[in-house]
């Protein structure tokens, strides 16, 4: 907490010390303050996760009609390979909601969840309490005991998939 705050003050002083500035330079320096203040005070972007002890099929069909159900429009899936796929929508306020789906066996999902630039954690949690509705079933923080997950060094199992991201359980 201390250190966001120390972050949002720094960017605080840049934003500050950009008003000798004139014209164009100014507002960019301004509005890059500003997003470094949004990073810090969402803790960077968040991928939030959790498994479902079922087939992937019936997760997608689930997230469709969850979607739904939250006003989301679907915008559609992408089969990135026979055991992962991304569901695409778009919130009424325009945020993107991506949802990937990995198949961690013949009957555990791993369902990720982003909702917007940095991650939503309201809206993550409401998308997996309905899901879990849905599919008659609650949600784990942890895979199953005998599902494979990512070795110790990999980016999926540090949760760290790009510089500045990580990936949080849902609670």
């Amino acid at each position: 907490m201390a250190m966001q705050r120390r972050l949002a003050g720094l960017a605080m002083v840049g934003a500050v010390a950009t008003l000798p500035l004139g014209g164009c330079v100014a507002l960019l320096a301004a509005g890059a303050g500003g997003g470094a203040v949004a990073y810090v005070e969402n803790g960077g972007v968040a991928n939030f996760y959790a498994y479902y002890p079922t087939s992937m099929r019936r997760v997608s069909a689930a997230s469709q009609a969850v979607f739904a159900e939250m006003g989301i429009r679907y915008n559609g899936e992408i089969r990135k390979s026979p055991s992962k796929s991304l569901l695409e929508g778009t919130t009424a306020d325009g945020k993107t909601a991506k949802v990937t789906l990995t198949s961690m066996a013949t009957d555990v999902t791993k369902t990720n969840i982003r909702i917007g630039t940095f991650g939503d954690k309201p809206l993550s949690l409401r998308f997996q309490k309905l899901l879990s509705q849905r599919l008659g079933m609650s949600a784990s923080a942890v895979a199953p005991a005998g599902v494979a997950t990512p070795p110790a060094n990999s980016p999926q199992a540090t949760g760290q998939q790009q510089s500045g991201q990580q990936t949080i359980p849902l609670q």
